[in-house]
This record gives structure tokens, sequence and C-alpha cells, in this order.
């Protein structure tokens, strides 16, 4: 698998139409070919200041000017890279380092809740098809592909912050009350799964005369993504990737895939290179979702919330509390009921994942109750008038 190493961040004074980021990528050499290595990890490091800088990036495969030797990045109209220079690269202990410095304009505010990690659950992805895995035994494929899915995000993510799960859940499936459950066990908004809908063999490719092996065939690597929001019950993102690589080796050879051999094999590239675009597409999804947080506790002018450092919170930030209701209909549906209310707290202590905020002019929080929710300040003003908050409407 690609080892990604730790990020080196230096925000330098530029010009007045933009910000300089020094960011550095890595990328293990594998068979000796430094230039693919090279590529990664230029792409890596280009990708990361774009993260960072808070622009929004699609990868697109094309040759660029000799810095981006396997893709270019595109950005979309509010973010723009006025210029990329290569400050150092080096080959050491097998892998390949570059640095870059990225000159990257913004023409809009980034969205208020960029610099806010949203947890996101990880369930074991799944094999549509299982018996697809017996020629080479990648009945674990699809487990070991959402802990690398997982791994990544969790380099580049300046937005999420991923949790692996260890069963599948498929939150579409949920009822209101599981959903809640799930919630309240996790702390989590987020659950990403995806299924593995062909890892199935294709044609021959070309002759091979060598009697210890078969003919080299075609293998495809087919996955759907989906990630889904299990408060306002929706799909935050679903993407199917697909891709195939010659497959060379005999039916007879297990090749596990929570092992090196299997991702050094071109078919383990072209799955891995399909993990990296979800990845960068799943990041660039949740980076503006609203982030909402419960009331755990409640003592007269101040509030205990389920969020914290871990999640980017700091002494300071201010939230908006909103009332939390539950609906039943004729049916025995239930539903919930967000209000917005004039109720705004700041702050003041902060543990990895909860934080203690007041009511910033030390008004008394009498009609405020453990459940009712917390949403950054600036995001629950510029979302008054939004479904998540219906009765803010009238």
């Amino acid at each position: 698998m690609r080892t990604i190493g730790g990020l080196m961040l230096v925000m330098l004074a530029g010009q007045a139409q933009g910000q300089w980021y020094e960011t550095t990528g890595q990328a293990t050499i594998r068979n000796g070919d430094q230039a693919a290595a090279r590529a990664q990890a230029t792409e890596d490091a280009v990708k990361r200041a774009l993260l960072f800088a808070g622009v929004s990036i699609r990868s697109v495969q094309q040759v660029t000017d000799g810095l981006l030797t396997q893709e270019s990045t595109q950005v979309k109209s509010f973010g723009e890279i006025q210029q990329v220079q290569l400050v150092t690269e080096r080959a050491h202990n097998g892998v390949f380092e570059v640095t870059i410095r990225a000159d990257i304009f913004q023409t809009e505010p980034a969205c208020p809740t960029l610099s806010y990690k949203k947890k996101l659950l990880i369930t074991p992805f799944k094999l549509k098809l299982p018996e697809q895995a017996v020629v080479g035994e990648l009945f674990e494929l699809g487990k070991v592909s959402s802990k690398l899915f997982s791994d990544k995000l969790s380099e580049i993510s300046q937005s999420s912050w991923p949790q692996q799960l260890n069963n599948p859940i498929n939150g579409q499936n949920l009822s209101y009350q599981e959903r809640q459950a799930v919630q309240q066990q996790y702390g989590a908004r987020y659950i990403l799964s995806a299924t593995l809908d062909d890892v199935s063999l294709g044609e021959t490719s070309g002759t091979n005369w060598q009697f210890w092996s078969n003919a080299d065939r075609e293998r495809f690597f087919h996955i759907d993504v989906a990630l889904f929001d299990l408060v306002d019950e929706r799909m935050v993102f679903q993407q199917k990737y697909q891709t195939s690589a010659i497959w060379s080796v005999r039916k007879s050879t297990a090749l596990d895939p929570q092992y090196q051999r299997f991702w050094r094999t071109d078919y383990g590239k072209a799955a891995e290179r399909i993990l990296d675009a979800a990845v960068m597409d799943v990041e660039e999804a949740i980076r503006c979702e609203p982030l909402l947080a419960d009331v755990k506790q409640v003592r007269q002018n101040q509030v205990l919330l389920s969020i914290g450092s871990a999640h980017g919170v700091k002494v300071g930030d201010s939230f908006t509390l909103i009332h939390r209701r539950e609906l039943t209909d004729n049916f025995g549906n239930a539903q919930e009921l967000l209000t917005l209310t004039p109720l705004v707290v700041q702050v003041t202590q902060l543990s990895h994942e909860t934080a203690w905020a007041q009511s910033i002019n030390n008004e008394l929080l009498a009609n405020i109750q453990a459940g009712d929710l917390a949403s950054v300040a600036a995001q629950a003003e510029t979302e008054e008038n939004d479904s998540v908050f219906p009765e803010a409407q009238q």
C-alpha cells in the first residue's frame, strides 16, 4: 500500500490576492520506480495544500507541466492555484518525498464549518458477490479496503474524523430510534458504507506461454460509495467508481489483501487509485456539512457539548442552541423537529470530545435541556431558512 507520511504545513506571507502554503507528500518506491513515486508524492502534496486552503478539488487524468506527471488538479470556481513551486525532493529508505509551495487564492470565503472535524463512521465494505473472490482468495478485500480508506481519510482530512466500525451498518435501513442510538453511542452524525459490486475476472488478455502460469486476464474493481446523514436521514454523497487491471496471478495462488503482496500487483495499484479518488470526493462532500453537537448537561448558564478538541473546537468558539423535539404522526412514525433559538454560548473549557460553553450574556438557559443541539453560530445564522430548522421560518 502507498504510505503517505506526515504533513508539514507552513503558511507564508504572500501577495494580497493569495496565500502561500508549503506541504510535504510521500509515496513508497515500488519496484525501483522512482518516477511513479515522485508523481504520487507530488500529487499528494498539492492536494494537501488545497485541502488546508479550503479549496475544493477534483482529480483529473491528464499530463501537466512536469510538476504533476500523472494527475493535474482542477480547482472549482471559488478557489484558484496561482502558482506551484517544487521546493525539494528526495528518495530515502524506500520512500520518495516531495515538498511543494503553492500560492492559492480564494475568491469566496470558506464555509463556517471548514475548520471543524465531523465524526464519520466507516463500516466494513461488503462484497456484493462473494463467489467472485474465490480466485485469489480475496474474501477480505472489502474489510481491508475500508480500513485503507479510513487510514487515507485520516491522513488528508481537515473536515472529518473517521472511526472504523467492526460490524456493517446500513444507515438507510435504520429506524428513527436506531439512528438516535447510533448517534448517542458513537457521537457521530455521518456513516459511510461501500459495496464492491464487481471483482470478477474478464476476458483473457494476450497469451501467456509459461507452463507454470495461467493466461493473464482482466479483473474488475467496481465500488459504490455512500455517505449518509443520520440526523437529516439523507444521502450526502453517493458515487460509483470503476476500474480494471491485468490479473497475472495463477488461479490457485492466494493473494490475501491484508498483505503488501496484493497491493503491489497491477490490480492492487488500480484498486488503491480508486480508493484515493473516493477519499478526496468524500472529504470534499463533508467539508461544508453542518456541525451539530448534543447538549449533554445544563448548569444554569452553562452547557456541556458533545464536541471537543478532537473536532477542532477552540476556547472562545461560539455556538447557537437548538431545541430538539420528537413528533409522532398518526401511523406511529417518529420525526425530529429542530427549532433555532436566539441563545448563543461560548466555549470556556475543553476536553478531547466535550466542551463546556457559557451564555455570552450570562443568561440562564432554563429552556435548554439535555438532548438539545448546538450549531456553529455563523452556520446557524446562514441556515435559518434551511429545512434543518423548519420552525425558524415561522
